[in-house]
């Protein structure tokens, strides 16, 4: 029985059909008493302190069985127990059963960690025929016979050394094992944790973008009523104007008829009735009620017309979440801008147009039309009094570009750099999200596009928006599909 004290596990299964083999391994590698032998003086001689041999404090635990099946159920039972041997010393020959290499092979199948010795007087197989048939190299050795008591000694500390090195290698990968597991999970949950923040900081920046439109969107509401107004009030008044001069047409018309009655019956108070119309076209103002009408109707479709105009503008600018890529005259599209955003310009800027000959560009028109409805509101707010709004426009090859400068405040250089940050605002509280611009910014990045700034203290800031003819990626891509 092994005396060890600590964890360590020396146990050794000695596999051989000849009992004296047993009782060699057990003089070898138990019976060692207090007092050196002369084997261990030779040992000492020949490999020193250092070598693994059955000391003192490193007995060994030795258990025997004669054949392959036998040592193959000790090798199950041990394991069953919780107390599997370190290594086996193997007899190559053991009729009439297995041989060592059967019997290594079925208990590899039971415990694959099993240092193995083949103890061997016999060229039973080549080393190829080893290698080929148990492959792992690593884990076993031969012992030719008869053999030597100090390598037997040495091949014992040695394997039992291995077994249990192997083992704590495995312990500690087990350890790390469960560390890695337990870090995966932290970091799943971590994962886990930052997708739901990130899901919710995405529907929260929808929120703000959809409340700066709303914003936009009221501002543009107040100004396009109002615009609305201004020829529906005078529609009004001229179609009730209009209602006042047909009742009047009217009793002309109506004495007309009564005169021509009276003239057909042959009365002679037809002069007298004459004089009265007369004067009734006088107290009328026939003349001027006439020429007024045509005034009035032609106002009247002016302001139909301007009606119509300003709800085609916004209809068109109001496809901003519009999710088709379509052919647009950006000229064109600023025009309708402005007429949308004409109230929030007309008071105090005085806007001048500088179009160049551009190409039409594949583009999302709405979003496009919210650009430049922030960048004319902005430069219409950076306006104190009264100044100019000029608007440009330009292409080459490959791009088009359009100009809003504005000769207002202009923005100081400390704050140039931030213009485009969400949330970054000069307005006063209530007044501005701060995503206008970062939206904009948002808007010409997808179209692969470029947006840039130019500022003066006090002498003003141009905003300068290029866009490929080509249009944004999707346009493309789509496009090199169609042509493949």
């Amino acid at each position: 029985m092994s005396n060890n004290t600590d964890n360590t596990n020396r146990r050794i299964l000695v596999i051989d059909d000849n009992q004296a083999i047993h009782n060699d391994f057990r003089k070898i590698l138990c019976e060692r008493g207090g007092a050196k032998s002369a084997l261990d003086d030779v040992e000492t001689e020949l490999f020193g302190d250092a070598v693994g041999g059955a000391k003192s404090g490193e007995a060994f635990e030795i258990e025997s069985a004669f054949q392959g099946q036998e040592g193959l159920d000790m090798v199950r039972k041990a394991l069953q127990e919780g107390r599997p041997y370190a290594m086996a010393f193997v007899d190559m020959r053991m009729p009439p059963g297995w041989d060592g290499i059967e019997t290594v092979t079925h208990i590899w199948e039971e415990d694959p960690n099993l240092q193995v010795v083949f103890c061997t007087a016999y060229s039973d197989y080549s080393w190829d025929e080893m290698v080929k048939t148990l492959s792992r190299t690593a884990q076993w050795l031969i012992l030719k016979k008869p053999f030597d008591n100090v390598e037997a000694s040495q091949l014992a500390s040695a394997l039992t050394e291995k077994w249990n090195l192997a083992k704590q290698a495995r312990c500690k990968m087990g350890e790390l094992e469960q560390a890695v597991e337990q870090r995966t999970r932290e970091i799943e949950e971590q994962k886990d944790y930052l997708q739901d923040a990130l899901a919710r900081l995405h529907e929260a920046h929808a929120q703000l973008l959809q409340a700066d439109k709303m914003a936009s969107i009221g501002q543009l509401a107040a100004g396009v009523a109002h615009e609305i107004n201004n020829p529906v009030g005078f529609i009004s008044s001229n179609l009730n104007s209009l209602g006042q001069y047909v009742d009047d047409v009217k009793r002309v018309l109506g004495a007309y008829e009564e005169l021509a009655r009276e003239l057909d019956e042959g009365q002679s108070e037809a002069r007298g009735k004459a004089e009265q119309i007369r004067d009734l076209c006088r107290e009328v103002d026939m003349e001027y009620l006439m020429s007024d009408v045509s005034d009035l109707i032609s106002e009247s479709a002016e302001g139909a017309q301007r009606v119509r105009q300003i709800v085609a503008d916004l209809r068109d600018f109001s496809h901003v979440d519009s999710p088709d890529v379509r052919e647009e005259d950006i000229n064109s599209l600023m025009d309708k801008t402005v007429n949308v955003a004409w109230n929030e310009l007309k008071y105090k800027t005085e806007v001048v147009r500088e179009y160049g000959d551009i190409p039409a560009i594949s583009c999302y028109g709405g979003k496009i039309g919210q650009v430049f409805l922030n960048l004319l509101v902005n430069a219409a707010h950076a306006i104190k009094k009264h100044g100019t709004i000029t608007i440009r426009s330009g292409a080459d090859d490959e791009q088009v570009w359009i100009e809003v400068s504005d000769s207002g405040c202009g923005i100081p250089p400390e704050n140039l750099k931030r213009i485009f940050d969400p949330f970054f605002t000069t307005k006063d509280v209530g007044k501005g999200t701060g995503m206008g611009l970062h939206l904009a910014y948002k808007i010409i990045e997808a179209h692969q596009g470029r947006i840039k700034v130019e500022s003066t203290v006090d002498k003003g800031t141009t905003f300068r928006i290029e866009l490929p003819i080509a249009g944004p990626p999707e346009v493309k891509e789509t496009q090199n599909v169609s042509v493949a």
